[in-house]
């Protein structure tokens, strides 16, 4: 893809997310127009009482979508309010598409927990190549485009490296983001923390003994933290494309890897299949790693171990159904 249509790309999504920035920072503190007087409405989001939409989250992704359709009258899009309206009623294509999730992690948003931000994605040929991550609470600008690199604030993704950032071989060695979802009946929510009892339990006990499980309530900051270099890992199943489809370029150009996130774990899924597969954002379950030095003497083995790495949680956790998004 050329370069300089790219880069046109990145310049407005970065200058979209810049522009709604101040209306997200009215609406976490409840100042200027979505001061504590006036309508903020956070609401149940389709009779979900675990998920919610707030007039914040409406205001900046239509904000968003009326800019760019100005800008791009022949590109598509797709966002989470309205999609959400629209009960997931659209056609994946191969058309440039921009993906956006005006406030992800609402439920941080509207408890004051600053880890929430904008995310704003392009995918062509259903394939994300831009990802814009702002989380204007922190002053965290996370941006990539396909071949182009990862930035948070202007400085080069993965913040740590080598030496100080390590090589890990086993997920003993790892930290890991994840999310308990909002999906709350129990076999949902059973699979889930089975999944995650697993990973944590000890060696001696049949669990993979995983260093750290974090669950900070939002998928694309997670991705950005994997990006940074401060989280070996993200697993989940459950997110949306608007969840991830920035997040996952972050990873990418940052020198991490992305994989689908189906679970092994009591499936019946041949041993000699069991080898990890491409990611398709529009299918709902993903896994990431982040960049993994290569060891003394032995090029390309960092790239072995992110699939060593992502093998050995996929035998640790269980698969969970999830419709796709849109209809391909």
């Amino acid at each position: 893809m050329d370069t300089k249509q790219l880069q046109e790309y990145l310049d407005t999504a970065v200058m979209l997310a810049k522009e709604v920035g101040p209306a997200f920072k009215d609406g976490f503190w409840r100042t200027g127009q979505f001061a504590a007087t006036s309508d903020f409405a956070a609401e149940d989001k389709q009779g979900n009482q675990a998920d919610c939409v707030t007039a914040v989250d409406c205001f900046i992704e239509k904000t968003i979508f009326t800019r760019l359709r100005q800008i791009y009258p022949e590109h598509k899009f797709v966002g989470e309010e309205t999609t959400a309206e629209t009960g997931n009623e659209y056609k994946v294509t191969d058309d440039p598409t921009w993906i956006v999730d005006p406030v992800d992690g609402t439920n941080n948003f509207v408890h004051h927990f600053p880890y929430t931000g904008i995310s704003i994605g392009l995918a062509i040929n259903k394939e994300p190549v831009v990802g814009v991550v702002y989380l204007p609470i922190l002053d965290e600008l996370y941006t990539a485009a396909r071949g182009m690199g990862a930035y948070l604030n202007g400085e080069s993704l993965p913040l740590i490296r080598p030496p100080v950032l390590t090589t890990p071989t086993s997920l003993a060695q790892c930290s890991m983001v994840a999310e308990h979802g909002s999906a709350r009946c129990a076999k949902i929510m059973k699979s889930r923390l089975d999944s995650f009892a697993r990973l944590l339990l000890d060696k001696e006990h049949g669990g993979a003994c995983l260093q750290n499980l974090r669950i900070t309530g939002a998928a694309a900051p997670d991705l950005a933290l994997v990006a940074k270099g401060v989280a070996e890992m993200y697993w989940e199943c459950g997110p949306h494309a608007w969840d991830f489809a920035a997040g996952v370029v972050l990873v990418l150009e940052s020198g991490g890897a992305v994989f689908d996130g189906a679970g092994w774990w009591g499936s019946n899924v041949p041993q000699k299949d069991r080898v990890p597969r491409p990611l398709n954002i529009w299918n709902r379950k993903i896994v990431a790693v982040r960049h993994v030095p290569d060891l003394p003497d032995r090029p390309g083995s960092g790239r072995e171990i992110q699939k060593q790495l992502v093998a050995e949680l996929l035998e640790t956790v269980e698969d969970i159904e999830y419709a796709p998004d849109g209809s391909h």
